[in-house]
Parts: structure tokens; sequence; C-alpha cells
């Protein structure tokens, strides 16, 4: 009788964590489908052009001195001000 109580109890408790984990997974799918439609409408945006284009020009530059160079700059100036 005690032992068909508690798996009765928790058969309860895993039913309320299946449903909740449920309702997460579809508000986890749900705001991947908002974050991909944001995406792709900033993407075709003038500013979002732009950005993907000069990301692309910077991917293609990647392996060029001045390119690493400057980049080392910037990460250095970022590491500096975050600690102090």
């Amino acid at each position: 009788m005690l032992i068909q109580k508690l798996v009765k109890k928790q058969q309860l408790q895993l039913a309320t964590l299946v449903e909740q984990s449920q309702l997460q997974q579809r508000e986890l799918q749900l705001s991947k489908l908002q974050l991909l439609e944001r995406t792709q409408t900033f993407i075709g945006t003038p500013p979002g052009l732009m950005l993907s284009f000069t990301l692309g020009c910077l991917f293609q530059l990647r392996h060029s001195n001045t390119v690493k160079t400057l980049r080392s700059l910037v990460g250095f100036r970022w590491i500096t001000k975050w600690l102090t």
C-alpha cells in the first residue's frame, strides 16, 4: 500500500515534469523561429546588407597581417578596459 502510494506520487511528479519539459521545448522552438525571422528580416535591410558585405570582405582578408594586427590591438584594448 505504501509502495503504491510512493509510486503513484512519483508518477504524478514525472507527468508534471514531462508536461513542463514539453512546454519549455515549445517555447524554445517559438523563440528560435522568431529569431530566425528577425535575422532574415534584418539581413534584407540596408544595414544588414552592409554588415554582411563588410564581414564577407573581412573574412577574405583574415590572413592579412594588417587585419591580424588590427584585431590583436582591438582585442588587447578590450581586455585592458575589461580588467580596469
